[in-house]
């Protein structure tokens, strides 16, 4: 005994649904080669100039450095093996090659992000870091930084487990470098 619902069979409905689904499929499918190029052609049509990053050795394109000069410490990514493998010699930052965000800008077309706090370690003379001008970017990051303030941790006793020394590189404190340094060189307006 079979099922009828609306005057069909179970079967029949199923038939029916899988047929409708094929002549979709079929229509659509000379669309989706148009679509895809159109996808394309805008995602080449979207045209980045520069990229600002925030956070900390994962972002951090050579600040740290800098920050250890600050306590005349020695950082050890001013020394091989860092940066051996890729730039073929030390660079400043807490890893032997390229980071994330060196992918992000040659899949950009942009070159490499400096580091906000000055040179790189062994970097060319011409660095934008040099010059002053971050019009395609710098890197505001720095590495052992926290999103929360370093008064947070003073307040209760603590030491985040990832900073090196008591110094306050923060999210907030990365966010000051950019406005109070970078947006009035960068931006036209006072908004």
């Amino acid at each position: 005994m079979s099922i009828v619902y609306r005057g069909r069979s179970k079967m029949m409905q199923i038939r029916m649904i899988c047929a409708a689904t094929a002549v979709v499929l079929v229509l659509l499918s000379p669309w989706v080669p148009m679509l895809a190029s159109t996808a394309a052609a805008s995602l080449d049509a979207r045209r980045y100039d520069s990229i600002f990053c925030l956070g900390d050795s994962f972002t951090d394109t050579g600040n740290n450095p800098a920050v250890f000069a600050w306590y005349s410490l020695v950082d050890p990514v001013t020394q091989p093996p860092y940066g051996n493998t890729f730039f073929g010699r030390p660079t400043g930052r807490n890893c032997d090659g390229r980071l994330i965000i060196d992918f992000i800008a040659q899949g950009l077309g942009l070159p490499n992000v400096p580091p906000y706090l000055g040179p790189p370690f062994g970097s060319p003379s011409s660095s934008p870091a040099q010059n002053g001008s971050f019009r395609q970017g710098a890197s505001l990051a720095v590495g052992g930084a926290t999103a929360l303030d370093v008064e947070f941790f003073h307040s209760r006793n603590l030491l985040p487990a990832t900073s090196k020394f008591p110094l306050n590189t923060s999210l907030s404190v990365q966010l000051e470098w950019f406005e109070s340094h970078l947006k009035p060189t960068l931006c036209r307006t006072t908004q």
